[in-house]
């Protein structure tokens, strides 16, 4: 009987948030800051995620590959170090 009811709180909190939402303006531009904000980063977030994959996956497929892929990698690499200097 006294267990705490999380759902039940959970969806106190999700009604009084979106209450105070459609009462003030600065709490209307703040939830959608918060989402727009939210989903761009999720999406940066996974834009990274894949380019890291995909380098590490290119440098084991470049170690599997023999000395002729090493050269290639070497010299992507010398590429990269050129164009990071100002």
């Amino acid at each position: 009987m006294n267990e705490i009811k999380i759902l039940d709180y959970r969806c106190g909190l999700i009604v009084t948030t979106v209450g105070l939402g459609l009462y003030s303006y600065y709490v209307r531009e703040l939830l959608a800051l918060l989402t727009l904000f939210s989903v761009a980063f999720f999406f940066f977030t996974l834009v990274a995620l894949g380019g890291l994959l995909v380098w590490s996956a290119s440098l084991q497929v470049a170690a599997w590959a023999g000395p002729a892929s090493r050269g290639m990698l070497a010299l992507s690499h010398r590429w990269i170090a050129a164009y990071e200097k100002p």
